[in-house]
């Protein structure tokens, strides 16, 4: 068991008066009123019951109209989640990937779970043949996966179950709390049937350990780990599957436009960096800074990511990223992200009409809610970039790029990367050439000609 000393910069009311640029500014404070959530109080269990009294359930969608999504906002289950999310975001606010942190039993045996699940991939190689949208052996994968979760999950709950302190067994006696959490694990690493990822599925990732926080596995003290441990290694099994067997982007480029597949790791990123003493939100233009932390902050990481797999400089075809890089500091680039998330993801029924709800996270209808207000209207796009992206179905970046993206090393070239490189950028952004692949000056605010939503983060 590791325990972390440096543990200054993760409480959950640690403020960033020098990286907001007003005095007194309290990060927590801000996001609190945000979201309208008390982010000081812990996240509630489920009480311990005795044997054949807790009523689990196999999680199934409920979200189906407009309507149904209003009454998910407006309940205990939707302030839950939202808490969560911005909790773990709080606890690695400074903090990068490799700092030491509090490394539980139980955090260790869920890195376990998800090795195994990376080691399917080994036995089930990409098929030869070239399709556009997805390789075929990710339903074979996903069956294997689908097939050895309850058991995995189950292996991870042992003690807690032979000791009393998680009922097992629910009241119709068949269904058991490991199914139940199953469930959302399952479906934590994209669609089987149209062999695509989104955001959607990502959350289900975070339902999966909120639902564990839930009962008890974990608690407050390992959230720092289940974010730079547990989710960091989640993101390397993603970026492998995506890679692997040519993951369809789910939906179009998303309803947010950072990245194709994931959103949190932005918005988790975005909170390491707000201590940061060089980085600043424009550093994503200079190339040299991101490889060379790509390995250290998610947020660099997903950037890295993109410019690896994509052609093209970073304003052609990352134009809304670019948008963000002109925010002063990472505080308010983390304080739209979280809005965005809210917004454009917990707010979206494309997105949510795929969430599951259970015993854990319940859904609970108000019969006497009523849905006056109109639909929302479409949203349109008017970028002035060729590649801008807004068309109904994207093939995966794999599918269509060169052959050369396909190399399963492709996350492992980041870590490479990092070492050869990290000891010629340890110096002041600000003496860094900011000039991108145009010649333009990248010191400058930078913002794009389009249609900007309420979430946008300036």
């Amino acid at each position: 068991m590791n325990l972390n000393n440096n543990n200054n910069n993760n409480s959950s009311d640690s403020s960033d008066s020098n990286n907001s640029g007003k005095p007194g500014y309290n990060h927590l404070e801000c996001l609190s009123k945000l979201i309208s959530v008390d982010l000081k109080t812990p996240i509630e269990k489920i009480a311990v019951v005795q044997e054949g009294q807790q009523q689990w359930v196999q999680p199934k969608k409920v979200i189906h109209l407009r309507r149904d999504l209003k009454v998910f906002q407006q309940s205990e289950t939707y302030n839950t989640v939202l808490k969560f999310i911005v909790q773990l975001t709080l606890k690695v606010e400074g903090l990068d990937n490799n700092s030491e942190v509090y490394l539980s039993n139980n955090v260790e045996r869920t890195l376990e779970l998800i090795d195994k699940l990376d080691s399917f991939i080994k036995d089930i190689p990409p098929k030869a043949k070239r399709t556009r949208f997805g390789n075929e052996s990710f339903v074979e994968w996903f069956d294997k996966v689908e097939l050895e979760t309850p058991k995995l999950v189950k292996d991870i709950l042992k003690d807690k179950v032979d000791n009393g302190l998680i009922e097992s067994v629910g009241k119709d006696g068949s269904t058991h709390v490991y199914d139940e959490l199953a469930i959302y694990l399952i479906n934590s690493f994209g669609d089987r049937t149209r062999i695509d990822y989104g955001s959607g599925h990502e959350l289900n990732f975070i339902c999966f350990l909120l639902g564990l926080t839930k009962i008890g596995y974990f608690d407050e003290k390992d959230y720092a780990a289940l974010v730079l441990r547990v989710f960091v290694r989640y993101m390397k099994l993603m970026r492998l599957l995506e890679s692997v067997y040519w993951l369809e982007p789910a939906g179009s480029h998303g309803v947010w436009g950072l990245d194709d597949y994931h959103f949190l790791s932005f918005l988790f990123g975005s909170s390491q960096l707000i201590e940061h003493k060089y980085i600043r939100p424009k550093s994503i233009r200079n190339q040299e800074t991101v490889l060379s932390f790509a390995s250290s902050f998610m947020y660099l990481a997903c950037i890295h990511f993109i410019i690896s797999a994509k052609t093209g400089s970073l304003v052609e075809h990352s134009p809304m990223l670019v948008d963000i890089s002109g925010v002063k500091t990472w505080a308010k680039v983390n304080e739209g992200m979280v809005k965005m998330y809210k917004n454009e993801l917990l707010g979206k029924l494309p997105v949510m009409q795929h969430f599951f709800f259970g015993s854990i996270l319940p859904f609970i209808d108000d019969a006497n809610f009523v849905d006056e207000a109109p639909p929302e209207p479409k949203q349109i796009h008017t970028h002035t970039f060729s590649s801008c992206g807004c068309i109904s179905r994207v093939p995966s970046m794999f599918a269509v790029g060169d052959d050369s993206l396909k190399d399963l090393n492709i996350i492992d070239n980041i870590d490479n990367n990092n070492n050869n490189n990290s000891s010629s950028v340890q110096q002041p952004i600000s003496n860094i050439n900011n000039n991108d692949d145009h010649g333009h000056n990248n010191n400058n605010d930078h913002t794009h000609d389009h249609e900007h939503t309420e979430s946008c983060s300036h």
